[in-house]
Formats: structure tokens, sequence, C-alpha cells
């Protein structure tokens, strides 16, 4: 990574430690970056605190030309090696937890088999943040759930079946299926909207208003609080398979699943990496169904 890189990873994680961690490096060297680039633009950047760092104003202020001038670094890196048929160099990926924990460990190895000179620079978010990081091309490609933004082309890669989460012992455990006026009753724990906008698709194809009692932001969280007995979930199944230990999981009747695919700007604003890297999900989907 050069110093822009690590600005922008800086000012991301608002702290030098977590810094340092995500991106493999000492805190040394990312304090050192950090002090080279001050003293190249004669600014003061960022504001040491007690919890870690924040962008000075003319931080800022420069962020934006910063994010622009590594975008067009990253863009020029990949034109070289698209001219000499190379795939290599560093793809961008926006990924969710349970894709993170499930799928990505073992992409990653065959893929990289294939293309030994690619790296990988992974960017956790929810739905609605990945979205944000493809549109304004922070990343190459994310993995979502259909719908995608409309300004994005999207490729279907597995059908995740929703279940129904309830603690251990409940009354409707003993169904072998559950429909959603089963749940609607009870007391819901539901990820954020940007979290896990599936759930909130599910809710809204019942006229009868959902017993919303907790709105968490992390999925596991939200299993957790099951598992405590505080209320009932409707989750999608990759998550279970994240978990150690869980609650009573049961299916929905109807059926109903959330569609996880991998998304990018059209084809033509794309890079030969990523696309080669998309044509290889869409194959191993057809391969192993994920």
């Amino acid at each position: 990574m050069n110093r822009y890189e690590i600005f922008l990873k800086v000012a991301e994680c608002g702290n030098i430690t977590k810094c340092a961690q995500s991106v493999h490096y000492t805190q040394a060297g990312i304090s050192h970056a950090i002090a080279a680039l001050e003293k190249e633009t004669g600014l003061t950047l960022f504001a040491r605190t007690a919890r870690g760092v924040t962008l000075t104003e003319n931080g800022r202020r420069l962020l934006p030309s910063i994010q622009a001038l590594v975008n067009d670094q990253h863009a020029l890196t990949q034109a070289i090696n698209q001219i000499g048929g190379v795939v290599a160099g560093t793809l961008r990926v926006g990924t969710f937890t349970s894709v993170s924990m499930q799928w990505l460990p073992r992409l990653i190895r065959d893929f990289t088999a294939r293309h030994p000179g690619v790296e990988f620079d992974l960017q956790a978010g929810d739905y609605d943040q990945i979205t944000e990081m493809l549109m304004a091309g922070k990343v190459d490609c994310g993995f979502l759930a259909a719908p995608a933004h409309e300004g994005l082309e999207f490729f279907p890669l597995y059908r995740d079946p929703m279940l129904a989460f309830l603690p251990k012992g409940h009354p409707l455990a003993r169904k072998r299926s559950l429909t959603l006026d089963d749940l609607l009753d009870e007391e819901l724990i539901i990820p954020a909207q940007g979290s896990d906008n599936d759930i909130n698709a599910v809710l809204k194809e019942t006229e009868k208003p959902a017993n919303i009692r907790y709105v968490l932001n992390d999925d596991f969280s939200v299993l957790s609080m099951v598992e405590g007995g505080l209320g009932v979930a409707i989750m999608p199944e990759l998550i279970l398979k994240s978990c150690k230990s869980y609650p009573v999981a049961r299916p929905l009747s109807p059926r109903r699943y959330r569609t996880i695919g991998i998304a990018s700007l059209p084809k033509g604003g794309i890079s030969m990496l990523a696309q080669t890297f998309i044509d290889f999900l869409v194959k191993d989907a057809l391969i192993h169904r994920m």
C-alpha cells in the first residue's frame, strides 16, 4: 500500500492500531506513512484523540481528492495489465459477514491458485455500504442480495433460504415449518435496514404490522438475543452455518429466499481482473452451488 491508500484506511478505521491490523502492517509503519504524507503536503491531516484519530479540517478537504487519486492509480494498473493480457493486481471486493465466513476462504484460494499475481483487498459492510462503495469506485465488485441498485450489474449466485429462529422451548418450535402469521404476533428481533433488506422485504408481504421489539446492526447479535429468549427472528440460512451455537431454526411456509450475487458497474466500466473474477464466481456457483 502507498501512503495515499494508508491515509484512506486510517480515515476509515479512525484508529492506527485497527488500521495496522487490517492491512497487516506494524503501527510504526502506518504512523511513518501518515507522517510522510503530512510532511509532503505540509498539512496536519489527523488529530490524535483518546480513542484514536480523526481527520482534521484539512484532512477532510483532501479526502475526496486522495480517494480519486487512489482510484485513478488502481485504474491505471488495471489498464496496463489489460493491455498486456495479464490477470494480476489488487482486486477490491465488498463483502458481508456470512459470505466472508462461508465462501471467501475457498473462493480466494481457488482463484489465486489460477492467478497467483492477484491480491485481494476485502472491504466489509452491509448491503447499503457495499452499494455505496461500488458506486463511488472504492471496490471493483461486491457481494449483494437482490435487488441491486439499478446502476449496477448483478450476477445471481445462490438462493439462500430464509428461516425462522426461535428460543429453545418456544411453543412454535413444535411445528416443522412456520408461516408469517405464526411469527407476526411474536416479539421480532431484526437487523437494521442497511444490514439485511431481505428481512424487511419479507415483512412487507403482509398487511399485518410486525411486532418489532429490537433492531440491531449485527446478524450474530440478533441470534444471540433470540437464543437468550428475548424474541424470534427471520434470518437467512447462510448465517446459521456461520454460528457455533444457535437457537431453533425452522423453514418458512411458503418458502422464501434471498438471492446472493456479485455486483459491479456495467461492463465497460470494470477491469479485466474484476470481470475475470465475476466469470469465475458464476462458473463456480454452477459447479458447487456455493
